[in-house]
């Protein structure tokens, strides 16, 4: 399972611009093999020039290792590309610039076919699962509800755990009654220690507090850290508390620099099967 991982990691390094597979990075340097797009590109050059189609379809409709792309909002594109949830490349400003961002989210945003989609066939089906549950989580943190129930019940549908469908039953019911908080805990409980990388609940957190400082998100940044700090140890916990401080004051790019410092920190994992 190891091995198989980091052969797709390395290829998603290479390619992947927006999805919720591939690795961790944490340098925005632009990936290898692809070219940085001209100051006056289009949405769709850019999409084309770092390498997104590769993986996602010369349209964005997915492919046998990345899931199609119509119905994801600007926000998600955003939060995605600056600080990716699950595994995948982080793109800093020196592969893609805030305005090349900001064209390459509304390119997204506009594909056609919102709904379709292409379920990967390159992965163990454990794997598409946890895509599922972190593309759910994603469209839940830009308040895309429908797009949360359409990833759970691609999850649903495809697994036969009687105890696992009976956690998404119930994350289904959340979501129905409007109770996007609980839901969206209870897919985290699901993807820690079952998802490749494997995460720790901490570390999960962490991710999801850096992807909202990508935002400035403050308040969604902060919910993650006080969840952190239930378990954390010294001196995760103090740099977790000036943390805390420093969204509280607006310094996001301060703060973001601390959630990666402590997310260094910890020792990756992956288990096997």
């Amino acid at each position: 399972m190891r091995n198989r991982w980091l052969a797709l990691q390395s290829f998603a390094l290479v390619f992947i611009a927006i999805g919720i597979i591939g690795c961790s990075s944490s340098d925005g340097s632009t990936p290898p093999e692809t070219s940085a797009p001209r100051a006056d590109a289009t949405g769709e050059q850019i999409f084309l020039s770092v390498g997104c189609a590769a993986c996602h379809g010369q349209g964005g409709e997915g492919s046998a290792i990345a899931p199609s792309l119509p119905g994801h909002s600007q926000e998600q594109v955003r939060r995605q590309v600056r600080a990716p949830i699950g595994a995948m490349p982080r793109f800093g400003v020196n592969a893609i610039s805030d305005s090349e961002l900001d064209r390459l989210a509304e390119y997204i945003d506009g594909l056609s076919g919102e709904g379709a989609h292409q379920e990967p066939t390159g992965l163990a089906l454990d794997d598409v699962v946890a895509m599922h549950h972190w593309m759910a989580i994603s469209a839940l943190k830009a308040d895309e509800v429908i797009e949360a129930q359409h990833h759970i019940q691609h999850a649903f549908e495809s697994i036969a755990d009687l105890s696992h469908r009976e956690q998404m039953e119930a994350v289904l019911v959340n979501l129905d009654g409007g109770r996007l908080h609980d839901a969206e805990h209870a897919i985290e409980g699901m993807l820690v220690g079952t998802a490749e990388p494997e995460l720790t609940v901490e570390e999960l957190h962490l991710q999801m507090s850096l992807s909202a400082i990508s935002v400035e998100d403050e308040d969604d940044a902060t919910h993650h850290l006080e969840h952190f700090l239930e378990d954390a140890t010294a001196p995760s916990r103090e740099i977790a508390t000036e943390t805390i401080a420093l969204l509280a004051s607006g310094e996001f790019h301060d703060a973001e620099g601390e959630v990666q410092e402590m997310l260094e920190g910890m020792p990756h994992q992956h288990h096997n099967h």
